[in-house]
This record gives structure tokens, sequence and C-alpha cells, in this order.
């Protein structure tokens, strides 16, 4: 019996070869869904909040964002590069989307002008996605957010 969402079993290596590949697009692909998984994460970690908990939206979306944060920062090392986490790339990682957030609300406020406030967000995020992508990349395998390789050695005989 075949999956309905494979026609054979081409398309499922594909796809595997896609997440599990070295090549830049499979780590732009894994990317997008960790990216996806955080966000989904994120509104869900909310509604729980306000819904079952009976926190106030405002606080809830602070706890959620910061707990898919989490999440996504985890991911994003061992899933999407396919590297071990640290204090260094925690903050890279959380420098980037500083950034990033920054760099969102300045182009919401331009576009805001341009196209309208129900369709700002629209431009920005095509701006601030494909940036984020190179800033966390940057984060996970620059050398400046590795430790050397005797912090290395010393991490791995603690484990």
């Amino acid at each position: 019996m075949e999956s309905r969402f494979f026609k054979n079993n081409t398309e499922k290596m594909n796809l595997k070869k896609l997440i599990n590949g070295n090549s830049r697009l499979s780590e732009i692909f894994r990317f997008a869904l960790v990216g996806g998984i955080a966000t989904v994460l994120q509104y869900g970690f909310y509604v729980v909040f306000v819904e079952a908990v009976h926190v106030k939206a405002v606080p809830s979306s602070m706890i959620s964002y910061a707990l898919s944060f989490i999440v996504n920062f985890f991911l994003s090392s061992y899933f999407t590069f396919h590297t071990r986490p640290n204090a260094k790339k925690g903050l890279g990682f959380a420098l980037s989307h500083l950034f990033n957030m920054g760099l969102q609300t300045g182009l919401v406020a331009i576009f805001k002008e341009l196209v309208g406030p129900t369709l700002a967000l629209l431009p920005a995020l095509a701006i601030c996605i494909p940036v984020n992508y190179f800033l966390v990349r940057f984060a996970f395998t620059s050398k400046l957010f590795n430790p050397t390789p005797k912090q290395s050695e010393t991490e791995t005989e603690k484990i």
C-alpha cells in the first residue's frame, strides 16, 4: 500500500536526502522546517497559557516566545546545523534574533507607509527571514562562536 503523500520510493528517498543532506539547500530546508516548528510551538504555548492557565495575552506572548526560542535554539543546533550547542552559540543565536527583531520592526514601520499596515509584515518577512538565516548560520558555524579545540576536548571529558 502506497502512502498518499509519496507516489513511489524515489520521492521518499529524495525527501530523506533533502532532510539529511549536507548541501546548503538541505540546510535551508531544515532551517525552514525548524522555524515552522518553532512558530507552531509558540502559538501552541500561547494558547495554553491564555486559555488553560488564564495568563494575560502579553505575558503569555513573552513566555511562549521564550519557550519557543529555547526549542528553536536546540533544534537549530542539533538538527539544522549538526553542531553541539554551547553558550557562545546561544549568545550568537540570541543576538541574531535581537538584530532580526529590530530589523523587522524598522521595516514594518517603513512598509506600513508603502503598502499599508495590514500587508507591511509580508515584505518585511521577505527580507528578514533570509537575513535571519545568514545570521543564525554565522552563529552556528563561525569560529567566533565555536570553542577552540582545547575547549572542545575539555567539554568532551566532562560528558
